[in-house]
């Protein structure tokens, strides 16, 4: 194993001395961080270490030796890992509390129609029995999760459905009529909800969108196979360049599928080690304070090293990032910083020197290690280490 860096001075130091636990990379743009997780990256190749990067702008979707899942293309994301909730969010439309509540009562609605009707299209509540659907919603399961979002605008007026107002009420029936007063007050949130989930960057990420010969995987299911056993020298990149214009709901996004990762190891532990680098992390990280324990970045760095969950982030500033989340990091690899803030951001005084491009200074446990020049990435070929 070739050393990562070219010290100038103190001890060798290896991608895999640094990336045993949580690990920053922090320096502004073309000071060489891209270098460096590169360099990262190649040597956890070499040593045949598992590694996923969260890729948000593509640049990672030809290294060699990687497994590449690009969003909108050959990977989607199954709508049912969402909740209402997650989903309101990702498609901009969170804060509306009755379309809160009745995509909610929707979504259970399809998960009925697609899992335990074995069918398509919306499920009609309209002179339904309410013995019946309970049956129905008895039967859903954690494997039943998935359903049509397409359907969802159509099944919200479903769930508008009441008895008559007169003798003719069955009160056995979810409903025996539409409430038009009810659907007319809020026709607005249902043509706004329509065209967000007819939006192309939405049908991309659900695979909604048909591309004949392209067989689509979901996100979920490729990071559970990825983890079922340790890589061959490979990297498996997720390109998710096309949530860039999704603003908080690429934070959603990602926060899902990093919870889903946590849970499934939480589940199964005993793990072999994995590093997951997530680049220019501060895209998917929460502005308040009080919005990051549900987040999935801030839940795998507190809980991952349970598992063989190391992490790795970059982001041109550490004050891009919350207090409470710099604090979980042992170690950083320092690139160009310009204020005092930045340095005492990390719990460091400024450098006398200003590091140059592809310079950096390795801290471990809030201590300098060494300071050098990172060397450039040597690909695994197939060759003896």
């Amino acid at each position: 194993m070739t050393e990562l860096i070219k010290q100038i001075s103190g001890r060798e130091v290896v991608a895999t001395d640094l990336t045993h636990r949580h690990l920053l990379v922090v320096g502004q743009t073309g000071s060489g961080k891209t270098t460096t997780t590169l360099a990262l990256l190649s040597q956890l190749q070499r040593a045949n270490q598992t590694a996923i990067i969260f890729d948000p702008t593509g640049e990672y979707a030809k290294l060699p030796n990687a497994t590449t899942y690009r969003l909108g293309g050959n990977a989607y994301l199954d709508a049912g890992s969402l909740s209402a909730d997650q989903l309101l969010m990702v498609l901009g439309l969170a804060g509306d509390g009755w379309l809160k509540e009745k995509v909610s009562t929707a979504i259970t609605a399809l998960r009925i129609q697609q899992n335990v009707l074995a069918s398509t299209g919306v499920y009609q509540k309209r002179d339904r029995q309410t013995r019946e659907f309970e049956s129905q919603v008895a039967k859903l399961d954690d494997w039943t999760s998935g359903y049509d979002i397409t359907c969802l605008a159509d099944q919200l007026v479903e769930e508008t459905v009441r008895p008559y107002t007169d003798e003719r009420a069955n009160y056995r029936m979810l409903g025996q009529v539409y409430d038009r007063s009810v659907i007319n007050s809020h026709w607005d949130q249902l043509v706004t909800l329509r065209e967000r989930l007819n939006n192309k960057g939405m049908r991309q990420l659900f695979g909604t969108v048909k591309t004949p010969g392209v067989v689509k995987t979901e996100l979920n299911f490729v990071l559970k196979m990825f983890l079922a056993q340790p890589s061959n020298h490979k990297t498996l990149v997720l390109d998710l360049s096309a949530l860039k214009s999704f603003g908080a709901g690429q934070q959603m996004v990602i926060s899902v599928l990093l919870r889903r990762l946590l849970e499934d190891r939480l589940a199964k532990p005993g793990h072999f080690p994995v590093s997951i680098v997530i680049d220019e992390a501060h895209r998917y990280l929460p502005s308040k304070d009080e919005d990051l324990a549900a987040n999935g970045i801030f839940q795998i760095l507190r809980e991952g090293r349970k598992v063989n969950l190391a992490m790795v982030l970059t982001t041109q500033s550490p004050l891009d990032l919350p207090a409470k989340l710099r604090s979980q990091f042992a170690g950083a690899l320092i690139h160009r910083l310009t204020t005092p803030e930045e340095w005492a951001a990390l719990g460091l005084t400024p450098l006398d020197v200003q590091l140059d491009t592809g310079q950096v200074l390795v801290i471990q446990d809030g201590q300098e290690v060494t300071s050098g020049r990172v060397n450039l990435p040597d690909w695994w070929e197939g060759g003896q280490l």
